[in-house]
């Protein structure tokens, strides 16, 4: 890897190398072994696979240096993992008028909140998208 320079912000590969990434690991079986997919869930096509975990996530750990390279030769935003200190639970939602009426329909119908209705609906929008 060449030595990279710091982005816009001052941002150099240290700073993202110890970002709190985030990972989804898979057991799989091949010709009756076992290995590990490991994927960085911040960038998009980063994953390897290895025998080993330990051996794989040093595997990760060097492709994250790589991507966060070529994010920043082609002047990119660096994705960042998100810190779920930054969130208190307040949002704010703007609808229309008609969707506002069928919330509150629902609501009263669920014997709910507005609030602890639009919880359950996203609940259940966030249970089919990881379905996809």
């Amino acid at each position: 890897m060449s030595k990279m320079k710091k982005t816009k912000d001052n941002k150099g590969l240290d700073y993202y190398l110890n970002l709190p990434w985030t990972y989804t690991i898979e057991t799989k079986i091949h010709e009756g072994s076992n290995y590990y997919v490991i994927r960085v869930n911040e960038l998009p096509g980063i994953c390897t696979d290895s025998q080993s975990l330990d051996e794989g996530m040093n595997e990760i750990k060097s492709l994250i240096a790589c991507a966060i390279e070529i994010y920043q030769e082609k002047g990119e935003p660096v994705p960042e993992p998100i810190d779920r200190d930054h969130f208190k639970g307040k949002i704010s939602y703007r609808t229309d008028s008609e969707r506002h009426y069928l919330i509150a329909k629902t609501a009263q119908r669920m014997h709910k909140s507005i609030s602890k209705t639009l919880d359950a609906l996203i609940d259940k929008g966030l249970e089919q998208l990881k379905a996809i």
